[in-house]
């Protein structure tokens, strides 16, 4: 596997995750915590979310056959779901889950680590149904299936990166760059969205 075929694999991962709106959530949830407790949230919501992608980058196609689903039929699913996000990401300038008041969802789940920071917002059903579609067009190798595994690894990497410097980033890049940033990211996943339906058509009717 090239360097471009990586990027075919990486790019989407990283359009879809978009460390870019999810820091000012985070920045959000974390206010008035101490260094220390940011960093293991940032610890237990990056290992929740590589965990997750990981367990269903390598169980997803046998889920798929258990309840009779085709990777056609995912494809088709997972790229209107993440055309609904890009969609809302290029209209919002944010995520979709993201518009919740932090103190209610405090109030709901206790620790943000896991639940909302790790799942949805890292590792949410758009994340969670490309890292299956991907599997399915390049985990047919070995090498493909580790590709897939790095840069699911390296995505959430960078985004624990992200939230780790958050305060520094949000100053340099302020609430509108951000937001502006994550509209480029959504036009990209409003493509990727497309092309996958495309795909599965294509696929479902052998074309």
């Amino acid at each position: 596997m090239d360097a471009g075929e990586f990027l075919h694999i990486f790019v989407p991962l990283f359009a879809v995750i978009d460390p870019f709106a999810s820091l000012p959530l985070y920045i959000s949830f974390t206010s008035g915590l101490s260094e220390r407790e940011k960093r293991r949230i940032v610890r237990d919501a990056s290992l929740t979310a590589v965990l997750l992608l990981l367990f269903f980058q390598f169980t997803g196609m046998y889920i798929l056959d258990f309840f009779g689903i085709s990777i056609a039929a995912l494809m088709i699913a997972g790229g209107v779901l993440m055309l609904l996000v890009g969609i809302e990401m290029v209209r919002e300038g944010d995520k979709p889950r993201s518009t919740r008041k932090k103190e209610k969802i405090r109030e709901e789940t206790g620790d943000i680590a896991i639940v909302p920071l790790g799942t949805p917002m890292l590792a949410g059903p758009g994340a969670i149904s490309l890292a299956i579609i991907l599997m399915g067009k390049y985990g047919s190798s070995p090498l493909g299936a580790l590709a897939v595994a790095a840069s699911i690894i390296a995505v959430i990497g960078i985004t624990a990166l992200f939230f780790l410097g958050g305060n520094y980033i949000s100053r340099i890049m302020g609430e509108k760059g951000a937001r502006a940033f994550t509209r480029v990211m959504g036009l990209l996943v409003t493509a990727f969205a497309i092309q996958y339906i495309l795909d599965g058509i294509s696929l479902y009717f052998g074309l």
